[in-house]
């Protein structure tokens, strides 16, 4: 079988590598799904402390180094940094540091959305989609075609309505029909854009085909509500 490529999250574990490489890589890592961790903190401990929650997590993680205490059986970013911030939660609670909104009530408690796992599975999705967007619009534009994703990005998950193809290809000079094959390629180059983002935070296929699951049912369900 051949071997599971070298990932983003693989080469921030490895013990081979400079300390201030690892910690560079996890800072940009974290400072990317930073919504996700302040979206966490925002349902578990209330709005008002969501930032300043988020801005110690970050350095805190950064300056001991903890995604060097990886549990070899969480095999992706995304479930390690969910860990973390519930054992920083934990220890912050433990110490007496938990602080509430202005009412005393616990946000988490308060009401019937999202639990703060939940909520951060969608968050970590939504950053991870602005991810893949951003790197596919950066091969649009390396191949000079960056105008042609700016005008169907918008497409990407809708259907466009009557007359929007032409209108489109009146402005770029294109027939509505290459347009259209156009769009359809853009929506299988952004399915393997996710695909490869998400797979740069895993150890193996098949943690990435798990997250990926995860994040389709967390996005599904809100969708639908």
């Amino acid at each position: 079988m051949a071997a599971f490529p070298s990932t983003r999250w693989s080469l921030i574990r490895a013990t081979d590598r400079e300390p201030g490489e690892t910690a560079a890589a996890w800072s940009a890592l974290v400072r990317d799904y930073r919504p996700a961790i302040v979206g966490f903190f925002r349902r578990s401990a209330g709005v008002c402390d969501a930032e300043d929650l988020a801005q110690e997590f970050l350095l805190r993680s950064m300056r001991d180094g903890w995604w060097s205490r990886a549990d070899p059986d969480v095999g992706s970013f995304r479930r390690f940094l969910l860990v973390l911030l519930k054992r920083f939660l934990s220890m912050q609670n433990d110490a007496g540091h938990r602080r509430f909104e202005a009412t005393g009530t616990d946000l988490e408690t308060a009401d019937h959305g999202p639990t703060p796992e939940r909520q951060f599975d969608l968050d970590f999705a939504l950053c991870l989609t602005r991810t893949a967007l951003a790197r596919l619009r950066g091969d649009y534009e390396n191949g000079g075609r960056a105008d042609v994703f700016d005008v169907l990005q918008p497409w990407l998950a809708e259907t466009p309505p009557h007359g929007e193809f032409a209108a489109l290809g009146a402005r770029l000079g294109v027939a509505p029909n290459t347009l259209a094959v156009q769009l359809k390629r853009l929506r299988t180059r952004f399915r393997k854009s996710v695909h490869a983002a998400l797979a740069d935070l895993s150890l193996d296929a098949g943690q990435t085909a798990a997250d990926l699951e995860a994040l389709r049912s967390v996005l599904g369900a809100e969708t639908s509500a």
